[in-house]
């Protein structure tokens, strides 16, 4: 048998062959040769060229030395006053004043550089051109309601509290303002299936009708929000997260992290990476992680003088993705999810109050963004999580969720009430602030800050870790699983560094 067919048949085309082209027949007699060599030969060659990347310097062919050159494009999106592109010349770990521009109906918000936010300075060190993109948020100071709906880049119409049974706009980007949500229909006079938004979104189907409420929550006098009201915060509104059933990669710390891989210089900064991992099945103690020695990551930051996100981080050592074809795809070393508590504070009669609006579910690589009123929680204030079977996605709900649609194959998180880990009790909880404005954090209450979590990644006497995990295992042919690249650190996320939104 030669590719799942008898040998006799092989031999009967090549004999028909012969006699119709006589000149090839020396070459075709020895085709059922060559073909199962070559084949043997790529399989070689996709193994061969898989250790060699593995056992790379870990991206240091790209990196420059202290003093040399290299180049950042700058790509200005059509900002004010700006060329389209320019290229400027850095030396390696230098700092860049990057300009801050504006756009026609857009405020800057910052810099996005190589997959990674850039703030106005970079700190660049590749051989390679670097490009840059500038960041812009759209211009919400002239909106004066709760609610818009943008049908062109500049064009928008704003809507107050209240219903509106005729609307008829198609693929709008929807802006609402933080303590209320929009009750989107397809149809009008609210019918067809309804779409909560309580934060913003863009929607490419027909926004036929349209309520605007506002989210009615009880709130909590905290006075003056000192470090330790917003340590005390940050416990009052931690999650209940439930593992799901038959999970065995549990959460961990970074100080395990810290001990069981090594920090390495890459292009990107420091990294962390297991030093002996040779192949994408990998497996050690440490990548399970514990249910009971863990820990979560809480940051209190405050945004427009008007909200204070809480949120909440879980690192385990191993995500194990999905199973696509009886092939597994998506594995990665290391894994960081999180939850958003947004609060509003208000003043009422003289007293300083808050109050939770909105929760954030980060999932892979997206978020979903839910009113406090539509989210289950545990003695009043707690919000029940749901992570998924071995991916970790978090979800608001048990069940399955399908989160991918690739055609020939849905992505679902599986989610259902395992193992309970409440984060407020038995020492679970670290508790910091981060001031978004400087990129930098301070531990609260009982906690002392970890300088993992700093921004100097190219500093080699820090402790800053960039991403956590192994760089990407990406077979040149689907013969095993591929491995993808560690994710960043909660210090990378929109949440902590953007001192305006949310979450992206």
């Amino acid at each position: 048998m030669i590719f799942g067919l008898p040998f006799d048949i092989i031999e009967m085309r090549v004999i028909i062959m012969a006699k119709t082209k006589t000149k090839k027949k020396s070459k075709l007699r020895f085709l059922w040769l060559i073909l199962p060599a070559a084949v043997i030969g790529f399989i070689i060659y996709a193994f061969s060229v898989n250790s060699a990347y593995t056992g790379d310097d870990y991206g240091k062919s790209n990196m420059l030395d202290p003093g040399q050159k290299g180049v950042l494009v700058l790509n200005y999106n059509g900002a004010d006053g700006m060329p389209e592109s320019e290229e400027t010349e850095f030396t390696a770990y230098e700092e860049i004043e990057l300009p801050e521009v504006t756009k026609n109906g857009y405020d800057f918000v910052g810099w996005y550089c190589s997959g990674g936010f850039c703030g106005t300075k970079l700190t660049l060190n590749s051989r390679e051109p670097v490009n840059a993109y500038a960041q812009f948020e759209k211009d919400r100071g002239s909106i004066t309601e709760p609610a818009a709906l943008y049908t062109g880049e500049l064009e928008y119409r704003e809507f107050s509290e209240g219903d509106y049974p005729s609307i008829n706009i198609e693929a709008a980007d929807v802006f609402v303002d933080s303590g209320f949500k929009l009750i989107i229909y397809p149809e009008e006079n609210f019918n067809g299936e309804a779409k909560t938004v309580a934060y913003k979104g863009s929607f490419k189907e027909t926004v036929g009708s349209m309520k605007v409420e506002r989210i009615e929550t009880t709130g909590i006098e905290t006075g003056a929000l000192t470090d330790g009201k917003k340590a005390e915060l940050l416990k009052t509104f931690a999650p209940r997260i439930w593992w799901a059933k038959g999970e065995e990669y549990f959460a961990s710390t970074v100080e395990n992290a810290a001990e069981n891989m090594e920090r390495v210089l890459t292009d990107r900064g420091y990294t962390y990476r297991i030093a002996q991992l040779d192949g994408p099945d990998y497996k050690c103690d440490y990548l399970y992680g514990s249910a009971d020695n863990c820990k979560a990551y809480s940051f209190a930051v405050e945004k427009e003088e008007k909200y204070l996100d809480l949120s909440y981080y879980v690192f385990t050592p191993y995500n194990k993705s999905k199973v696509v074809f009886g092939m597994e795809f998506g594995n990665h070393i290391g894994d960081w999810e999180h939850i958003t508590v947004r609060l509003m504070k208000y003043e009422e009669k003289g007293k300083a109050y808050c109050r939770p609006i909105i929760v954030e579910f980060s999932a892979h690589s997206f978020r979903n963004f839910y009113p406090w009123t539509d989210v289950s929680v545990v003695d009043g204030t707690h919000p029940e999580v749901y992570t998924a079977l071995g991916s970790h996605g978090m979800w608001k709900d048990g069940g399955s969720h399908v989160y991918a649609d690739a055609k020939i194959a849905k992505l679902t998180d599986e989610c259902s009430r395992g193992t309970e880990w409440d984060l407020w009790k038995n020492d679970s909880l670290e508790t910091y602030s981060y001031d978004p404005f400087t990129l930098t954090g301070k531990g609260i209450g009982n906690s002392v800050w970890n300088s993992c979590f700093d921004t100097d990644y190219y500093n080699e006497n820090s402790n800053s870790v960039t991403n956590w995990g192994n760089r990407g295992w990406y077979p040149p042919v689907m013969l095993y699983p591929k491995l993808q690249g560690g994710p960043r650190g909660p210090q990378s996320q929109p949440v902590l560094y953007n001192p305006y939104l949310l979450n992206e």
